[in-house]
C-alpha cells in the first residue's frame, strides 16, 4: 500500500526546521551547510522569500558574487523588504554597481527608514563620490539608531574632516577607537586632526600602534623627528614589498630614499587600487576622442596656487591654437584682471561632487584634461578615475607616476627629469619637453631686499638657506649642511617655519652636531612677492634629497641665487636638476653627498667665485629658456598636439615622446 504525503501543516514545520538549521550553520560560519540547506528550502518552495535571501547572502561570503545577485533578487521579486534591499546593496557594492547599490539602499530605506545599516551603507556610498551634505545627514541617523558602531563613528569623523570640522570629529573617532581599539581607519583620521592640530608626538605613538608605517614616517618627517624615521620607513618598505598593511599616501613616500622609482610605482598603483576602487571599476565616462574643428581644447584641472604657476603660460597661448577652460577645485580669483586669471573659460567646480565634475568635464569635451593636483593636497583623484576625457596627461603639481594607467595617459616630464630609459617606472607615456617641465616667466616681482634684521637674520657671515617644507627634509641632509655651519664661521641656516615641534627638534638635531641653536634661523610664511624680496639676502640655496625643490628651486633662481642640488634616480630627486640645466648652471648639480657637501663649500670659501656665479644666474634670468613663458608655451603647444596626433595609438603600442629643441 501507498504512503500517504505528509500533511501541508508537516512539510511547514519541516521547513521551517530546515530554514532553523541553516540559519544556525551559518551563524557558526558553516557557509557551505547553511547554502545547502537554504537550496533544499526553495527547492521545496519556490515562494520561500527569506530562503532566497539566506541562499544569496551565503554564496556572497562564500565570494559567488553574481549568484548571490541573482537569488537576492528573487527574494525581491516574491516580497519586497527592507532586508533583501540592504543585502542587495552590499551585494551590488561588491560588483561595484555603484548606482545599483544606492538605489537599492533607498528602496530599503523607503520601507524601513530605521535600519542603521541602509543608512551607513548609503552614507559610505555618497562619501565616495563627495556628496557630503546627504552622507552626513544619513551617519548622523544611523548613529541615532546605533550609537555605539565603531564604523559609523570612524566614517562620520572622516566626513567632518573634509569639511575641516575636527573639534566635532575627534570625539566620534576617538569613541570608534574606545570600542574598537584596532580600528584603522579610525587610527589613521584621528592620527590627521593630531598631526593638523600640531599634536605629532601623539599623532605618531596612534600610528606605531597600528604599525601604519607609511604614514608615520610622513608625521616623523613633519616635525623633523627623526630617531625612529629609519624603523618606520625600513617596516613601511618591507610591508610594501609584502603587499601588507595599507597604503599609504603616495605624496609623502616621496621623501624616502630607499623607495626605488619601481616600488614608487608599485605604492602609487596599490593605493589607487584601494582607494579610488568604485571608480575605477565604472565605465569610462568618456570612450572615444571628441571631433576636432578648429583649435585644440585643454582643460586644466586644479587649484588656485596651480594655476598661478601657469600664469605665464595661460597669457601665452594662442587662441588659433589652443581653447583655454580652467576647472577650478578651489575658488575663481576675486580679480579678473589678476595673472591668476587669464583670456579663459573658468569653470569651478570645487562644489561640485566627484560625479558631477566629472560629468561637468565630459560636457566640456577637451581633447586634453591636464591635471596639476596628482596626489597632492586635495587632491579629487576619483575625477580622473572616471575617464572624464579621451586623453588625460599628468602635469607640475605631483611629481611622480600616479601608478594606474587609467588616473592619466601621459606625463609631461623633459630629458634630465624623466629619461626615456626610465619609461618602465612609469604608468603614463612619457611626453619630454625640450628643455623644462616647469613653467616659469619674467613677470614675477623682483622688488629690492629688505635689511638683514628686517628678515630676522645676523648682520654678517654667510646666510645658507633651504626654504623647502620640514617633510621633505631628512637627517642624512641635515648632517651636511651641519657640517657647512660647522665649516663656515659666522654662517646661519635659513629656514621656512614649517611648525613649532619641528622648529624646536631641527634645534635639538642641530645642538647634537655641535651647531648652536641660534644659527638656525626660521622665517615665516609670506606672500610671494614679499618672499622673492628677502630671498635675495641669502648666499647659497640648499636643496633636499631624495625630494628636491620645485619651486622653492625657481624661486632661488629668479632671485638670483645659486641652487646646489643632488640629483637620484626618481623624477622627485631631478626636479632641481632640471631647472638648473635649463638655466645654464648644471655645474651647480652634484650626484653623491660627498660631491654635494665640496660644491657648497667651494662656493662658501671662495667670494669670487660666489660672485661669479651670481652674476651668471643675473645673466641667465633674462636669457636662459627657463624664464621664458613665450616660448615654453609654443612648446607645450607643440607637446600638446604630438599627443592629440597620437590618440589612435593603443596603449602598449606608445613610445615616449620627445620634443626637439
Amino acid at each position: 500500500m501507498r504512503a500517504s504525503s505528509p500533511s501541508h501543516a508537516g512539510r511547514k514545520t519541516h521547513l521551517k526546521d530546515l530554514y532553523a538549521k541553516g540559519l544556525s550553520a551559518y551563524a557558526t560560519s558553516n557557509y557551505s551547510e547553511a547554502k545547502k540547506l537554504f537550496a533544499r528550502i526553495v527547492l521545496a518552495n519556490p515562494e520561500h522569500a527569506d530562503a532566497w535571501n539566506m541562499y544569496g547572502v551565503c554564496c556572497l561570503v562564500m565570494g559567488q558574487t553574481a549568484a548571490a545577485e541573482n537569488f537576492i533578487r528573487q527574494a525581491l521579486n516574491i516580497r519586497p523588504d527592507p532586508v533583501f534591499y540592504t543585502n542587495l546593496g552590499i551585494v551590488l557594492r561588491g560588483l561595484r554597481q555603484i548606482d545599483g547599490a544606492i538605489a537599492a539602499y533607498r528602496s530599503g530605506l523607503t520601507l524601513n527608514p530605521q535600519s542603521a545599516k541602509a543608512c551607513a551603507n548609503l552614507a559610505n556610498l555618497l562619501l565616495i563620490r563627495n556628496e557630503l551634505s546627504e552622507a552626513e545627514t544619513l551617519y548622523r541617523q544611523a548613529l541615532a539608531l546605533k550609537p555605539e558602531n565603531p564604523h559609523t563613528l570612524a566614517n562620520l569623523g572622516a566626513l567632518l574632516i573634509r569639511r575641516g570640522a575636527y573639534t566635532e570629529a575627534e570625539p566620534l573617532l576617538r569613541k570608534s577607537l574606545a570600542l574598537t581599539p584596532s580600528h584603522l581607519k579610525a587610527a589613521q583620521q584621528l592620527a590627521t586632526i593630531l598631526r593638523r592640530t600640531g599634536r605629532y608626538a601623539e599623532a605618531a605613538t596612534l600610528l606605531e600602534q597600528g604599525s601604519q608605517w607609511g604614514l608615520l614616517g610622513a608625521i616623523l618627517r613633519e616635525e623633523a623627528a627623526w630617531p625612529a624615521l629609519a624603523k618606520a620607513d625600513a617596516a613601511y618598505i618591507e610591508s610594501l614589498n609584502a603587499g601588507q598593511g595599507l597604503s599609504a599616501w603616495p605624496w609623502t613616500l616621496l621623501n624616502i630614499a630607499e623607495l626605488s622609482p619601481r616600488l614608487q610605482k608599485k605604492a602609487a598603483f596599490r593605493f589607487a587600487e584601494e582607494e579610488y576602487a568604485d571608480a575605477l571599476a565604472l565605465l569610462p565616462l568618456v570612450n572615444s576622442a571628441p571631433p576636432r574643428e578648429g583649435p585644440l581644447r585643454i582643460a586644466y584641472l586644479g587649484a588656485d596656487a596651480a594655476m598661478h604657476m601657469l600664469a605665464g603660460v595661460l597669457q601665452a597661448h594662442d587662441p588659433d591654437k589652443v581653447e583655454v577652460h580652467l576647472l577650478s577645485l578651489g575658488k575663481p580669483p576675486k580679480d579678473e584682471g589678476s595673472p591668476a586669471a587669464p583670456p579663459a573659460k573658468w569653470h569651478d567646480l570645487s562644489a561640485d561632487t566627484d560625479a558631477r565634475a566629472a560629468a561637468r568635464i565630459a560636457e566640456i569635451a577637451p581633447h586634453l584634461l591636464i591635471d596639476l593636483k596628482g596626489y597632492t593636497t586635495a587632491a579629487r583623484v576619483n575625477i580622473l578615475a572616471r575617464r572624464p576625457a579621451s586623453i588625460i596627461v599628468s602635469w607640475l603639481g605631483y611629481p611622480a607616476t600616479l601608478g594606474h594607467e587609467r588616473l592619466a595617459d601621459y606625463i609631461i616630464g623633459d630629458p634630465v627629469l624623466t629619461p626615456v630609459e626610465d619609461a618602465e617606472n612609469f604608468s603614463e607615456t612619457l611626453a619630454l619637453m625640450p628643455h623644462c617641465y616647469q613653467p616659469n616667466d619674467r613677470s614675477r616681482p623682483r622688488d629690492p631686499p629688505p635689511s638683514r634684521s628686517a628678515a630676522g637674520l645676523p648682520e654678517t657671515g654667510l646666510v645658507f638657506c633651504a626654504f623647502n617644507q620640514f617633510i621633505q627634509l631628512n637627517p642624512g641632509t641635515f648632517a651636511i649642511w651641519c657640517r657647512v655651519l660647522s665649516t663656515i664661521p659666522d654662517s646661519v641656516l635659513w629656514l621656512l617655519h614649517d611648525n613649532d615641534e619641528g622648529v624646536a627638534n631641527l634645534r635639538h638635531e642641530a645642538q647634537k652636531h655641535g651647531i648652536a641653536k641660534e644659527r638656525l634661523v626660521f622665517a615665516s610664511r609670506t606672500p610671494p612677492a614679499r618672499h622673492l624680496a628677502r630671498l635675495r639676502l641669502a648666499d647659497i640655496a640648499l636643496d633636499t634629497f631624495p625630494h628636491n625643490a620645485q619651486t622653492a628651486a625657481s624661486d632661488a633662481l629668479w632671485a638670483g641665487v645659486p641652487l646646489v642640488t643632488r640629483k637620484g634616480d626618481s623624477f622627485a630627486s631631478r626636479t632641481a636638476a632640471s631647472l638648473l640645466t635649463a638655466h645654464g648652471v648644471a655645474d651647480l648639480i652634484t650626484t653623491t653627498d660627498e660631491a654635494y657637501l665640496e660644491l657648497i663649500l667651494s662656493l662658501a670659501r671662495a667670494p669670487e667665485k660666489l660672485r661669479a656665479m651670481r652674476e651668471r644666474l643675473e645673466t641667465a634670468r633674462l636669457n636662459s629658456p627657463l624664464f621664458d613663458a613665450p616660448r615654453f608655451t609654443r612648446n607645450l603647444e607643440r607637446l600638446y598636439e604630438e599627443i592629440w596626433q597620437r590618440r589612435d595609438t593603443p596603449v602598449h603600442e606608445r613610445k615616449p615622446l620627445a620634443l626637439a629643441p
